[in-house]
């Protein structure tokens, strides 16, 4: 497998800051603020946008690897804000070249005509993932492969799932790749069922076969492994398209952990591929990501993130491949002709990955005697067959001589823990560090040690779900098979269910199951009002949370501070704010006077500059043009659209 190649700041190559989520706008006026906008909530972004850039050490203060080394927690934050940013036109949101097709994303349909969504359809991803509002949340139905739309499913504990579809995939090599030499050739292909336990002593799921029994030239995986075909030197061929094509001689694969699933795998391998997909396809912003199609092996395999994946074959090729590029190594292809360069940036990318990998898992509310029993009865109905609960991430194990047994660990540098406190009657947690902090460097080194994930709720397979859950395409092609959606956080925030976002309660969506989950509906259905009712109510005690609202213990003394100080302002209760946990930790305005002359507590930070680095080398912008003068030809010059112009 591939491994990091150190970058110098000579080669830096960078991408624009940029959005997934919750809209947002840069407010960072406090209360004697005559400039800019104001927010004395403090909720909104700070910091004018300006592209990150890529570096692999943490030579360069300010650059993206410094970043979530030295001040992982401003690394998160400045992920979040690409998720809640309102992207302007000034960024290249919705460009047009003055194709008639450029609104259509390139993905077509059964028919290979027919466009599965329109492109230019949002500003940010919040359009979507809004609820919680400012979090990877869940949201809106959008039109895409049917009328009826997809259901946008949220991303809290996003990382989890990253995690356990590429440690899925190494245990499985261990089964499959008999030679070791890191694919599938053409002797290894059997009819074998491939089992993986997600818990010691738990039931195996069973992930298919690696050979081709039914000769449609694919092999018998479950549908939600990606699969790319290589030649006799284990080298991509990119137009190969099945077994059957011309030199092939075996074939690798990825689990596609996100999406619900498409007309053949799912839709991204990574939460990478998933940032800089949707930014093209939803806000027509193309990201320059060498980390993710650089493969100089030809293998289908691009670099190691800084976040420790590496980047699988997206099925793809990105529009911006920087054939062209300046004298600071910003890529000038440009490719839907709006004259914005670089829009979406490598060290960009970092962060936002850095951040979903670390978006905190969903939350327990209120246990009772009803959500016990409905837990027994979930099981007892089989729904736990596909709605797997607890899953374990193996520890890390680089130097184990079976390379499919060198396991990454839990990647992740923090947790929370979130449950409802009945002596409090409210959602409350604590925050978890799973890092430790080198007292040479001040570098923050992830433990990657092992975890069991409670609650999670997914077996991670494509199913047949029947004609119930049916989806009619645009093109008028059936879809029915579906990966099993995560339970937890659905109790609110799922809402409405299924990948289609047809059902208005939780019976209805469980009453909608059928094919390979008939046996469970059926039982279900033929069960008592007590037990259906018990099974709803512990369903929906899986909720999500607003992370930096929800009372915390962040300092770790086992209690809630109602009065939590920071850099010696009182800052109200307890709670996960990250500004309060950067290297220079965010000092508040505190008690000021409203416009009607009453007595608030402003949270609009005095030291903006100082704590979210924007006076560190890496990110300085001195003509505040998104381009910072490390990757701008004109430093001084005000240029949105290149850094000069």
């Amino acid at each position: 497998m591939k491994r990091a190649t150190p970058v110098t700041l000579s080669a830096v190559l960078v991408v624009c800051c940029t959005s997934l989520s919750a809209q947002l706008a840069f407010r960072p006026g406090g209360s004697n603020s005559y400039q800019g906008a104001k927010d004395l909530s403090g909720l909104s972004i700070k910091t004018p946008r300006t592209r990150l850039i890529h570096t692999r050490d943490t030579a360069l203060p300010g650059g993206s690897m410094w970043l979530q080394s030295m001040d992982p927690f401003l690394a998160f934050k400045l992920g979040k804000d690409l998720t809640q940013r309102e992207m302007q036109v000034k960024d290249g949101v919705f460009a047009s070249n003055g194709q008639e097709d450029i609104a259509f994303f390139k993905a077509k349909l059964t028919d290979g005509v027919t466009p599965a969504i329109t492109g230019n359809n949002q500003v940010s991803c919040g359009g979507c993932h809004a609820s919680p509002y400012r979090d990877a949340g869940a949201g809106v139905n959008f039109a895409k492969v049917s009328g009826l739309g997809r259901n946008t499913p949220h991303f809290f504990g996003a990382g989890v799932l990253q995690m356990l579809g590429w440690q899925i995939r190494q245990k499985m090599m261990q089964q499959i790749d008999t030679n070791r030499n890191g694919w599938v050739d053409r002797s290894e292909m059997n009819d074998h069922s491939i089992l993986i336990r997600p818990t010691p002593g738990a039931s195996a799921i069973n992930y298919g076969s690696a050979g081709d029994r039914n000769g449609d030239g694919q092999p018998d995986l479950n549908g939600i492994f990606r699969v790319w075909f290589l030649d006799k030197n284990g080298k991509i061929l990119e137009n190969a398209t099945s077994l059957s094509s011309p030199g092939v001689a075996g074939y690798n694969f990825v689990l596609d952990a996100f999406g619900w699933g498409e007309k053949q795998y799912g839709l991204n391998p990574t939460l990478r591929i998933f940032v800089w997909d949707p930014f093209g396809a939803h806000g027509g912003l193309q990201a320059f990501d060498p980390t993710t199609f650089e493969d100089p092996e030809r293998d289908g395999f691009g670099q190691i993130s800084n976040s420790g994946f590496a980047q699988p074959w997206p099925g793809h090729i990105p529009d911006d491949l920087g054939k062209n590029r300046n004298s600071v190594g910003l890529s000038t292809d440009d490719p839907d002709g709006d004259g914005v360069i670089s829009e979406i940036t490598e060290g960009d990318l970092d962060v936002a990955e850095w951040y979903l990998l670390n978006s905190p898992r969903p939350g327990l509310d209120r246990q009772t005697d009803k959500t016990a029993r409905g837990a027994l009865v979930f099981s007892k109905m089989g729904c736990d067959s596909c709605h797997v609960q607890d899953w374990r991430i193996e520890a890390a194990d680089p130097n184990n001589t079976d390379l499919h047994k060198r396991y990454l660990g839990d990647l992740r540098f923090f947790d929370l823990d979130v449950n409802f406190s009945d002596p409090t009657n409210r959602l409350e947690g604590k925050l978890v560090r799973l890092y430790s902090t080198d007292p040479a460097t001040g570098e923050a080194v992830r433990n990657r040690g092992s975890a069991t994930i409670p609650g999670i709720g997914t077996d991670l397979r494509h199913h047949d779900m029947g004609d119930n859950f049916a989806e009619f395409q645009f093109d008028g092609c059936f879809v029915t098979s579906f990966r099993t959606g995560p339970l937890w956080g659905n109790g609110v925030t799922g809402f409405p269910w299924g990948h289609d976002g047809k059902s208005m309660t939780i019976d209805d969506v469980i009453r909608r199951h059928g094919g390979e989950a008939q046996d469970s509906q059926d039982r279900y259905l033929n069960a008592s009002a007590p037990d259906r009712e018990a099974l709803l109510a512990w369903i929906a005690s899986h909720v999500l949370y607003p992370t930096d609202q929800t009372p915390m213990d962040v300092n770790g003394d086992g209690a809630i501070s109602d009065h939590f100080t920071v850099a010696g302002k009182d800052t109200g209760i307890e709670r996960f704010n990250p500004e309060w946990l950067f290297k220079t930790p965010g000092e508040i305005e505190g008690a000021v006077n409203n416009p009607n002359g009453k007595p608030v507590r402003s949270d609009a930070l005095v030291n903006v500059p100082e704590s979210y680095g924007t006076n560190l080398a890496g990110m300085i912008d001195t003509d505040r043009d998104g381009f910072p003068d490390l990757l701008d030809e004109c430093p001084e010059i005000p240029g949105v659209l290149d850094g000069c112009q």
